[in-house]
């Protein structure tokens, strides 16, 4: 099992936490609560943890291959959803 993390400075994180799963809903397993979520692709995972300043991204997969399309598609999303507030994500 290989993963990778991110951390993003917000005070909105678990306004994006609900966002990113209920977007990802509509096609694949999501589940979320108030401060954490997760999302089931057919290639990996991606969970998702709201503190009060911070975001917290864990996505892993078997392999690098299916890895990195987790998280091209977490980091695509994250970053159209947070363009107003600037923010990024950024893989560990």
């Amino acid at each position: 099992m290989v993963e990778k993390n991110a951390v993003i400075m917000t005070t909105q994180a678990d306004r994006f936490v609900r966002m990113l799963c209920k977007h990802f809903s509509h096609k694949v397993n999501a589940d979320w609560g108030d401060e954490q979520g997760w999302v089931e692709f057919a290639m990996g995972r991606c969970e998702l943890s709201a503190e009060p300043q911070q975001l917290l991204v864990r996505c892993h997969a078997d392999n690098e291959a299916d890895l990195e399309v987790v998280t091209d598609t977490i980091k695509s999303h994250f970053d159209r959803f947070a363009q107003k507030q600037q923010l990024t994500l950024n893989w560990r």
